[in-house]
This record gives C-alpha cells, sequence and structure tokens, in this order.
C-alpha cells in the first residue's frame, strides 16, 4: 500500500488543489446517475407512473452504464489516493458487496419486467423495493467511509 500511495496519480489525487475535490465530484455524479436510473425503474414497477412504459426507462441504460464506469474509475482513484484508508475498513468492502447485489438485483428485475404484455408481479414489486433499500445502503456506506476508517495512511501506521 506503501508503494500505492507514493505513486504520482495517487499524490496528485490526494495532494493537489483540484485532484480530490474533481475525483470525489465525478464520483458523486456517477453514482448520482447510475442510482437514478436504477431509482426510475423500481419506482415505475412499485406503481408511480402508472402510463408510463417500463421499456422506456430503458433507453437511459446507457447513461447508466456510462455513469457506472465514471464511479468506478472515479471510485478506483479515490481508493488510490488513500489505499489503506480503503482497504483495511470493512465499509469498504460491505460497499462492494451491495453494489454487487444491487446490481444482481437490478438484473433480475430488468430481465423479467421486459416480457411483452406482462403485468407486474408481487415478486418484481419486491425486487424493485429491494433494490432501493440496497442502493441507498451503497450511499450510506460510501458517507460511512469518510468516518470509519482507522488507517488513513501507511505512513500513519508505522
Amino acid at each position: 500500500m506503501a508503494w500505492l500511495e507514493a505513486s504520482p496519480l495517487s499524490v496528485w489525487v490526494r495532494e493537489s488543489v483540484v485532484g480530490f475535490p474533481l475525483t470525489l465530484s465525478l464520483h458523486a455524479l456517477g453514482m448520482a446517475f447510475l442510482v437514478g436510473v436504477h431509482f426510475a425503474l423500481d419506482l415505475r414497477v412499485m406503481g408511480f407512473a402508472p402510463k408510463l412504459p417500463v421499456h422506456l426507462i430503458t433507453k437511459f441504460y446507457p447513461l447508466m452504464w456510462v455513469s457506472f464506469v465514471v464511479a468506478l474509475v472515479s471510485g478506483l482513484m479515490l481508493l488510490l489516493a488513500y489505499p489503506a484508508k480503503g482497504l483495511t475498513n470493512y465499509v469498504f468492502y460491505l460497499k462492494m458487496l451491495l453494489i454487487a447485489s444491487a446490481f444482481m438485483v437490478g438484473r433480475s428485475l430488468t430481465r423479467t419486467i421486459l416480457i411483452p404484455e406482462s403485468e407486474i408481479s408481487s415478486r418484481q414489486k419486491m425486487l424493485a423495493i429491494l433494490s432501493i433499500m440496497l442502493w441507498v445502503s451503497v450511499i450510506v456506506a460510501g458517507r460511512f467511509l469518510a468516518y470509519t476508517y482507522t488507517i488513513l495512511l501507511t505512513t500513519d501506521y508505522y
């Protein structure tokens, strides 16, 4: 981890005037659009905007995937800036598990909801509720990362 912390990109993100704020802002925007598309589908499945055809929400999936890439790359840069802070924190691993779970639930919901002429089932509504709960948990876990670490930098530990 000390080698990562000493890398030029890590130092730039951590110590430059724009590095950390820019990276954090890109991460927040990526997460906002990523979660927003999921929320739109989930809320529609739960009965909001019943006249909106579900398949129209999938037109935003390219935006969702671009947002995922932005969130992923910026998240990796944040981790690179403070690898000891993230990799020694159980909340980081919880957030990763929640993201994977949210994507699996979203995939399951998307596969079943796009069947033409099908009614929305109670199972699909439960998946939508679970999806919202998972994405809210991802956001909360992400915020907790700023406050739950025990090691900030490897140089602080040794």
